[in-house]
């Protein structure tokens, strides 16, 4: 009887002890995958850092397990992703991965504005240069990460676009392709750039500007966060003569038509933990931009290298931090007003200049943040709603204070009015971003810059 209960006590013992009490490592017999209703599991085990037959110390289980986690969501395929271990024979293991897909199909109404960003348009608050149409996203189309995108918008410009880009083409899922091609007519464009702002020119009874585009893509990720993008590119620009008497630099050659081929290059090097708003880790990129290759007969050849670096520290549960560098580099040859970029488009931006443009052909930005969390993230669950795609709503709350500085090397300055280009410009401030599901950024700023100018800003993308 004493032989029985002993033997009893030490089955327990060894079936429910946990596994960082049994032993110091452990195998993967298995993985399972739930909740993936459409995606293939083979893209899915494409993002683990562990796979069938590893061996894995209980002491870097928990750092692999985070970073197949973070892989996961930074697919932008799930809304969440979990896994856990299920003990077996021996030091055996299955890993049970449990995901929640995401909606894929989106055939979203737009109303969109020809503003660089919400604060330009906000001082007119003028729906004069909305247009208005149907964006139709289909994100993981079959189940293979694959995304399909068609556009089309009328009103102030016209837009018909198609897009497609399909991740993995082989079976080791490194290689990937895809292609677009849009066309667009506007009635208005941003002719010149005077005092530093943008100046608009329209023709009301016929398109000033028509642009059409076509390129075909290669991607190349042979790790997990290194990847490389080649796209080739066709454009072809026509305007009309307002547009080229109006700015003879618009255009190469004051000529009405404007047709090149370019190449396009980037190498990325990704080890955010979340992208739409990165809290730890960092990020490096490469990238070099071709225009015109001298096989039409215009003088256009324009050569452009550029590279932002950004580095997160999270110093505990909410206190962060991050820095970011931005640096542009050009050749010295002529570049028409279309195709020169400066400050003020997209990402690059010295906060609190949101409402000028920086033209020229070098430029340098230091961005550094300091935050704090108000509130770390939270689910909350809407009871109304069935779908787990919608009903589990993530919301965080982080306050901040910034500090940005940044330079712009303009060789072809020929308005003197603009004022920013070749000069130091610097700024600071204080903000509260918002973040919740579907990748949504929301930050309210209020911030000052050289000129002594102070405003309240809104933008819609992580600060760093």
């Amino acid at each position: 009887m004493y032989r029985l209960v002993k033997t009893i006590i030490i089955l327990l013992f060894v079936f429910l002890t946990p596994i960082g009490v049994f032993g110091q490592e452990f195998s993967i017999s298995s993985i399972a995958i739930e909740g993936n209703d459409k995606t293939k599991e083979q893209y899915i085990l494409r993002e683990l850092v562990f796979g069938v037959g590893d061996t894995i110390s209980l002491e870097k289980w928990d750092e692999k397990k985070k970073r197949s986690i973070q892989n996961l969501i930074n697919t932008a395929l799930f809304h969440s992703a979990n896994i856990s271990l299920k003990r077996e024979r021996g030091n055996y293991c299955k890993v049970i991965i449990q995901v929640v897909e995401r909606w894929y199909l989106w055939p979203i109404p737009q109303v969109e504005i020809d503003e660089r960003n919400f604060n330009t348009w906000w001082e007119t608050k003028s729906l004069s240069r909305a247009s208005a149409g149907v964006f139709l996203t289909h994100n993981n189309m079959r189940g293979r990460g694959e995304m399909l995108k068609v556009l089309l918008m009328l009103g102030y410009n016209k837009q018909l676009g198609l897009s497609y880009e399909f991740p993995y083409l082989n079976k080791k899922k490194t290689f990937g392709f895809g292609f677009e091609s849009i066309y667009t007519l506007r009635h208005e464009v941003n002719a010149l750039t005077d005092s530093n702002r943008q100046v608009y020119l329209k023709t009301p009874d016929s398109p000033i500007q028509r642009d059409l585009i076509n390129a075909i893509q290669f991607t190349y990720r042979p790790k997990y966060y290194v990847s490389h993008l080649l796209q080739l590119r066709y454009r072809k620009y026509v305007f009309a003569d307002t547009l080229i008497n109006f700015n003879s630099c618009y255009s190469s050659q004051q000529n009405s038509e404007l047709q090149y081929f370019g190449f396009y290059y980037k190498f990325k090097l990704d080890h955010r933990d979340y992208k739409p708003y990165p809290l730890s880790g960092y990020y490096a990129d490469m990238e070099v931009f071709k225009y015109g290759m001298g096989i039409f007969h215009n003088d256009l050849n324009v050569l452009r290298f550029k590279t932002t670096l950004r580095k997160y520290w999270q110093y505990s549960r909410r206190w962060f931090s991050a820095i970011g560098l931005i640096a542009q580099v050009s050749n010295h040859h002529f570049q028409p007003y279309l195709i020169e970029r400066g400050l003020g488009y997209g990402r690059d931006f010295v906060r609190a200049y949101e409402y000028y443009v920086i033209d020229g052909q070098d430029y340098i930005v230091f961005k550094s943040n300091l935050k704090f969390s108000l509130l770390p993230k939270r689910f909350y669950k809407l009871s109304i709603i069935k779908s787990d795609k919608f009903n589990n709503i993530p919301i965080s709350i982080y306050m901040n204070m910034f500090a940005d500085a940044g330079y712009v090397n303009n060789n072809q300055n020929y308005n003197v009015s603009n004022t920013l280009p070749n000069t130091f410009l610097y700024s600071g401030g204080l903000g509260v971003d918002f973040v919740s599901y579907y990748d949504a950024v929301a930050r309210v700023e209020w911030s000052v810059n050289a000129l002594g100018e102070s405003h309240l800003y809104l933008h819609f993308i992580a600060p760093i």
